[in-house]
């Protein structure tokens, strides 16, 4: 078979061999695709899918419908009676009628428990959707003693215990390392607020209205331009994006830390000549400083980071070198899907993104995102937040209360809900207050801290260049540069050739490139060829998770259908392990096998393709596979996965409707 490397060679539609494509006329016309019945069929035509409706006319997220129907049961069973014990709490809000409860639960869908199976007893007892598993024929609980003498029914760590939940919801959890940094932190701010009133003062004498402030009131703002140099030389530095003769300085107007409001960004344009101003011009130019050193300016952001030492005691060290990393999915890289990733060879995983402010208030559905399994033996939990407060509190409490090998902060969130707070991605516009989290964290912690991040903001302005030098300077240990900027989102190919720029700014601190890695060509021509130092891989492990397996054995998998659906149903045992094998947990299950499928459906069989590797960007055609269940698992029709959860799982509820959450794309177009 013909291998082609070429990109150029290769745009918009997988090769996929002409006996295996089904014509458009052919596909059902209400085919409901996750782009729409244009991308279901085949589309001739190099584009990429419409764009999203307005704010006005769309709905407000997705899954909407789905949210409301909890799937719960009509009787909630008190947990004890569940196990077949005594509840001995007279304030019990759950039902103890056994015989009711069995009345109107659903009917078994099937004699085989995973969790029974694996650890001789089952959670959930009689709660259980599998029940005639266990059940004896006098309608008694079966133990198996053997296996279940170990005492051990979950395999998971970072639970939350009850103490550490009551503390953070009544306000009563101790940070002292946190507490101390950002005590010291707060006096380099006021002190400066001094510094700079004295140099208002000092400036508002006419006599000495052009005078050079005191040194010690200059300000390092990273990619501000120092006001004192404005007033003594009137030379301007312009950033490459500017004209010669406009000026363009930035400032940054704050509320004091720790405050809830978004911070907003006053602009001023200067016009010269020749380099030479006026003197009308110079003193407008001071008058206008002088309005914006007021009390709406936040000091904070324009000065540097207090110099924090790192732990007196060694911090753990990790090698990041040459390791298969499989990035923070949201939603998708839920803890199953990380415990299939493993089994095929990745060698680090990371949890999904949680909001720093939410594991402060102890959301025990923010905890959940930090379970870790116990076969992950390398593992991170991510975090993002817009507060060092917030982030270096966070850090401290994790640190002391789970086990994990390092704390990644999310610098390349792109949604408008976490950037219009100040988090994710638009913390790489205010590089101050970037640089006193990371040194907190690494004050208060004994693990690493790394970050993944996007290139910029805007397609035209990267930023990441910028950034790079810095972090190891504020201890980070690895970075993770994702070859988009915020306004791509997903779109467009990854901009490894700017990965490969950065690359020679790290300082000699670990460097990883992510973005658009479907085989294992393309993971060693990036290392080859890019100076990283590992390649984080996301939406190619959705696609395939025995990517890793690849890579290794540096070789094309052409697995069969009967191979993938294997996978699936380990998912789905792992998923009841997880989320449980009640009523809840099951469609917890069945949603997020849904959602993985998103992405699956996207897998083209190796022995279809008329040349290899299968490019991510390349838009999968309609086809039909070589048997009927892998025609079926290249369904882009959400009904269809729905299906194959129903062969797994049993029937889905009536009241069960699945919408995608994640509908990216990076087609060329």
């Amino acid at each position: 078979m013909e291998v082609v490397n070429n990109p150029s060679k290769r745009r918009g539609i997988a090769p996929v061999k002409a006996e295996f494509i089904i014509n458009k006329q052919n596909i059902q016309e209400n085919c409901e695709s996750v782009f729409g019945d244009e991308e279901a069929g085949d589309n001739s035509k190099n584009k990429e899918p419409s764009k999203k409706k307005s704010r006005v006319t769309r709905k407000r997220g997705r899954n909407k419908e789905q949210a409301k129907n909890t799937f719960a049961e009509p009787i909630r069973l008190c947990h004890k009676i569940s196990l077949g014990e005594q509840c001995d709490n007279e304030f019990c809000k759950f039902s103890h009628d056994l015989q009711a409860y069995l009345k109107v639960k659903g009917e078994d869908l099937s004699d085989r428990c995973p969790n029974f199976e694996k650890f001789g007893k089952c959670r959930f007892g009689y709660r259980c959707r599998y029940l005639k598993a266990h059940l004896s024929p006098d309608d008694k609980l079966i133990v198996n003693e053997e296996l279940a003498s170990s005492g051990i029914f979950v395999e998971e760590k970072n639970n939350q215990s009850t103490q550490v939940q009551k503390r953070l919801r009544t306000h009563s959890y101790k940070f002292p390392k946190a507490d101390t940094y950002l005590a010291e932190m707060q006096q380099e701010i006021e002190k400066q607020k001094e510094l700079e009133k004295a140099n208002r003062l000092a400036k508002s004498n006419p006599d000495n209205k052009l005078n050079k402030p005191s040194e010690e009131s200059n300000v390092d703002a990273g990619t501000n331009v120092k006001l004192s140099e404005q007033l003594d030389t009137n030379e301007v530095k312009v950033n490459d994006l500017n004209e010669d003769i406009t000026l363009k300085v930035e400032e940054e107007s704050d509320k004091s830390f720790g405050s809830d409001t978004e911070s907003t960004n006053a602009k001023k344009r200067i016009k010269y000549e020749n380099g030479d101003f006026e003197n009308k011009e110079k003193v407008k130019l001071e008058e206008e400083i002088e309005l914006k050193s007021r009390d709406d300016v936040n000091v904070e952001e324009f000065i540097d980071t207090p110099d924090v030492p790192l732990h007196t005691r060694e911090k753990k060290k990790m090698t990041f070198k040459n390791k298969l990393y499989l990035a923070p999915l949201t939603t998708v890289g839920n803890l199953p899907f990380r415990r299939i990733c493993k089994e095929f060879g990745a060698d680090i995983t990371c949890g999904e993104m949680a909001m720093a402010t939410n594991l402060l208030q102890g959301q025990q559905s923010e905890w959940a995102l930090l379970k870790r399994h116990i076969s992950e033996d390398c593992f991170g939990v991510q975090i993002c937040g817009a507060k060092a407060e917030h982030l270096v509190k966070c850090a401290e409490m994790l640190n002391n209360e789970i086990e994990a090998d390092f704390i990644d902060v999310n610098l390349g969130c792109p949604i408008d809900l976490v950037f219009n707070k100040g988090g994710g991605s638009k913390l790489l516009m205010h590089d101050g207050r970037l640089g006193k989290i990371l040194k907190g964290m690494n004050k208060v912690m004994d693990i690493p801290v790394t970050v993944k991040l996007r290139t910029g903001i805007l397609d035209n302005m990267p930023l990441a260049a910028k950034l790079i030098p810095k972090f190891q300077n504020w201890g980070v240990e690895l970075a993770t540069l994702h070859g988009r900027s915020r306004q791509q989102r997903y779109t467009k190919l990854a901009d490894w050739k700017y990965i490969t720029e950065v690359s020679s700014k790290t300082n000699g601190m670990s460097y990883f490139g992510n973005g658009d890695v479907l085989g294992y060509e393309d993971y060693y021509h990036h290392i080859e060829n890019d100076h990283v130092d590992g390649v984080m891989i996301g939406r190619g492990a959705l696609i395939k998770p025995w990517i890793f397996d690849e890579i290794k054995s540096k070789r094309h998998y052409d697995i069969s259908s009967k191979e993938r659906f294997d996978i699936l149903r380990k998912f789905c045992d792992y998923g009841m392990e997880h989320w449980g094998s009640d009523t809840i947990g099951i469609n917890q299950t069945r949603r997020f096998l849904c959602e993985w499928m998103s992405f699956l459906y996207r897998y083209i069989p190796v022995g279809l393709l008329e040349v290899l590797p299968q490019r991510i960007n390349e838009r999968p055609p309609a086809f039909r596979g070589r048997d009927e269940l892998e025609t079926l698992m290249a369904s882009p029709n959400s009904k269809d996965w729905v299906k194959i959860s129903e062969m797994l799982l049993g029937p889905a509820p009536d009241s069960f409707v699945f919408v995608p959450k994640h509908a990216s794309n990076s087609y060329e177009g």
